[in-house]
């Protein structure tokens, strides 16, 4: 993130857009392939939900590149000979903060994808939607154990 800031600094923010752009192609690519299960959906739905997703990955990236240097000091302070407990407590409550702001990013998504979409699609966007909040749940608690 500091590179990107510093091309900011130096180019313009058009190229730090584009840096953040390239970071995050691939992202998405899941939530993109959802949109080959919704029936009926016409050229301009997938586009504008495409850019949503798009939406979505670019702004949450910051966070969770955010919520990754987080998780590191937190593992170092963690592994330290004293452990101090103040300061891994404040980086979790840092790191609930984020959570929360990601999912802000995500429900103002979802809201938006419910008007583009007939009730119908919408339902199994839903659906879609909570298989992939299952299976991420699911691959969260694995890493864990």
């Amino acid at each position: 993130m500091s590179t990107i800031g510093i091309v900011a600094i130096l180019f313009g923010s058009s190229v730090a857009q584009d840096a953040v752009q390239k970071e995050n192609r691939g992202k998405g690519d899941k939530a993109k392939a959802i949109l080959n299960e919704i029936p009926d959906l016409t050229a301009e739905q997938r586009a504008e939900l495409e850019h949503i997703i798009e939406s979505v990955t670019t702004q949450a990236e910051p966070f969770r590149q955010e919520m990754k240097k987080i998780q590191e000091k937190i593992v170092e302070l963690k592994s330290a000979e004293n452990p101090d407990a103040k300061e891994i407590d404040k980086l979790v409550d840092e790191q609930a903060k984020i959570k929360a702001e990601i999912a802000k990013i995500r429900t103002t998504a979802e809201i938006k994808s419910k008007t583009i979409l007939s009730p119908e699609q919408s339902k199994i966007l839903e659906a879609k939607m909570k298989e992939v909040k299952t299976q991420r749940e699911k691959k969260s608690s694995d890493k864990k154990q």
